[in-house]
């Protein structure tokens, strides 16, 4: 009799295939629950570490513009009429290299943008492979070429700015995609200094834009 009520008890205790089932279930309920929170909380820190540079990239064109009373780039085959098209952090101009003082101050020829070698902004670089944050550190001086500011996704920002000097500069959102964007957008933005980026979609002018003016 000792023998048979122990084994009752053994079964009693164990787990039976149905109850595995329903807490395997319960357990992929919840992970499908967490997995877009999870992802609705890396976008949004991605978003505020995007925003974070826009800012810093702002802040330093203004900083140097009261230094220099004039634009981080070059404007000598510009008009005047119009302000100048954005420029890309790609590394296909030096604005990044003037901002950071990363320029051969050793150049005499009037090139040097950054003449008094003024640090105008601090900038991450990119790390282990990652794209976020300078991507050349090594470009500027001596044989160093332009560096690349790429922001969480391996994008450049664009940086707009007011370079006919009405104190406004077009407004990208008027020409996005999305209509719920592009329908109550004005054409102009009431500032000197404007930066976007692509967002995680990695396309311009779309709905998932970060930009600095909204």
């Amino acid at each position: 009799m000792k023998t048979k009520h122990m084994s009752q008890r053994k079964r009693q205790d164990a787990f039976t295939l149905v109850e595995l089932l329903v807490v395997i279930v319960i357990i992929a309920i919840l992970a499908s629950l967490a997995v877009p929170v999870t992802n609705k909380v890396m976008q949004m820190a991605n978003t505020t570490r995007t925003k974070a540079i826009m800012k810093d990239l702002q802040v330093a064109v203004g900083h140097y513009r009261t230094e220099y009373n004039r634009f981080p780039v070059d404007l000598s085959g510009n008009s005047g009429a119009d302000d100048i098209d954005p420029i890309q952090t790609n590394g296909t101009t030096d604005i990044v290299n003037v901002l950071m003082a990363m320029t051969d101050n050793s150049d005499t020829s009037g090139g040097n943008l950054n003449p008094r070698g003024i640090k105008f902004i601090d900038l991450p670089i990119a790390k282990n492979g990652a794209s976020f944050g300078i991507v050349d550190p090594s470009g500027g001086s001596g044989n160093g070429g332009n560096v690349r500011l790429l922001d969480i996704w391996g994008f450049p920002y664009y940086i707009m700015m007011d370079t006919n000097l009405d104190n406004r500069i077009e407004n990208p959102d008027a020409s996005n995609v999305d209509q719920r964007v592009s329908s109550r957008a004005p054409q102009f933005v009431p500032t000197s200094v404007g930066v976007q980026c692509t967002g995680p979609d990695q396309i311009l002018n779309t709905r998932d834009d970060i930009v600095s003016w909204r």
